[in-house]
């Protein structure tokens, strides 16, 4: 789709010099041909006129260069290049410097709105036209009202000539995103109704699983306070409900089970512990990454052997976090993973990355409730997270999480 932002048009340096050397390889060939035969001359041209026109047309190329910041103003300044050529040294290879001008019509055309587009071709329309004017006159042709209207009708060539091929081009590809972003649309309604779908019948599993606890336990209540009464007065009536409670609760426990497997949002049914970061950095390896894991003091088998259940998925969740922001935010970076158990009192997890090695998009910043959701877990089991940029321009992050007094001691 047409952009209106210069910020989003991304410069590719071949196109300036490719559009330089094709403008002095065909200056070269109109040499070759002008002395190959001299009648197409208009006037002859001197050496200082072929090194004019060759220096018109490398400006021209370096103006061309800076169309990623600046594309319409450099459009411009390539177009009014070839007058002060016109002024200073008209010659018969003046045309050749429309190349560039028609380069940069197509590329601003490509890129922006055909409004904003149109709207500064009238202005190179205008220097094109005078520039070529200006050239034939400085020839010492004498039908001024006839240059005149073929200098317009030569700058209207050049500037519609590339304009509606690159707005074809555009519309192609506007047409092909508003069908992409259709389809995403209709996938993220889709989810989203899938996602209300799978919320219901999880209220719906919550509530059956209230109703069945309620059901169980409230008989088991009514029999237990049977069985006191009937202790000393009915001994096998106590021992038949003792044995009915037991049957009660087998039953209740089977289908809490069977509702809690299904309520689980984990698809691996698997509490994620420290032993399981290995497994993680092996995923991100493979995946292409450069990932490092280091378990401190060496030897050690289970780190986490004095931390709680919920302690070591705190600790899991803030390397997986970690190492996702490495991905989206330092592509290309080389990771550390260091699980140090070497503390008599906490377990430290760091993650550090290098320097990008890839380009990424600065503005696409995040949004910052990853390093939030990390330092809520790390709060959650009596812990702190740090975190900040290192001296090598990469990053680190650093959970403490203390041990588990009912644990063990070290």
């Amino acid at each position: 789709m047409p952009r209106d932002s210069i910020s989003t048009v991304r410069a590719n340096p071949t196109v300036p010099l490719a559009t330089g050397c094709a403008a002095l390889a065909f200056l070269a060939i109109t040499a070759g041909l002008f002395a190959h035969d001299p009648t197409m001359l208009d006037e002859p041209m001197t050496t200082s006129s072929w090194l004019l026109t060759a220096a018109t047309l490398l400006l021209q190329a370096g103006a061309l260069a800076g169309r990623d910041r600046w594309p319409f103003r450099s459009m411009l300044i390539v177009s009014a290049l070839p007058l002060a050529l016109a002024a200073l040294a008209p010659n018969s290879a003046f045309t050749v410097t429309i190349i560039p001008v028609t380069a940069s019509v197509f590329l601003a055309g490509l890129h922006f709105t055909l409004t904003r587009t149109i709207r500064w071709s009238i202005a190179v329309v205008t220097c094109v036209a005078l520039g070529q004017l200006i050239n034939r006159l400085g020839l010492g042709d004498d039908e001024v009202l006839q240059t005149v209207v073929a200098a317009l009708a030569q700058a209207l060539v050049v500037v519609i000539g590339p304009l509606l091929p690159a707005c074809v081009l555009s519309s192609h590809r506007a047409a092909t995103s508003a069908q992409r972003e259709m389809l995403n649309a209709l996938a993220r309604e889709r989810e989203a109704q899938i996602s209300e779908a799978i919320a219901h019948e999880r209220s719906t599993m919550a509530r059956e699983l209230h109703d069945i606890a309620a059901h169980h336990l409230s008989g088991i209540s009514l029999m237990a306070a049977s069985i006191a009464r009937q202790c000393e007065s009915h001994p096998e009536a106590a021992k038949d409900g003792a044995l009915e409670i037991r049957q009660q609760s087998r039953a209740v426990l089977h289908d809490l089970r069977q509702l809690v497997g299904l309520l689980r949002e984990d698809d691996d049914q698997q509490i994620k512990t420290l032993a399981s970061i290995e497994r993680l950095v092996d995923t991100a390896n493979r995946n292409g990454r450069r990932v490092d894991l280091t378990v401190l003091p060496d030897g050690e088998r289970d780190p986490g052997r004095l931390l709680s259940p919920l302690a070591q998925l705190a600790g899991y969740r803030m390397v997986q976090e970690s190492l996702t922001n490495v991905g989206r935010h330092a592509p290309g970076a080389d990771s550390t993973v260091i699980v140090d158990a070497g503390d008599s009192d906490a377990l430290h997890l760091t993650v550090r990355n290098t320097s990008p090695t890839q380009r990424h998009d600065s503005g696409a910043g995040g949004s910052g409730l990853g390093i939030l959701g990390m330092s809520e877990r790390a709060a959650l089991v009596g812990g702190s997270l740090d975190f900040g940029p290192t001296d090598d321009n990469g990053w680190v992050t650093h959970m403490r999480i203390p041990f588990d007094p009912d644990r063990g001691n070290r």
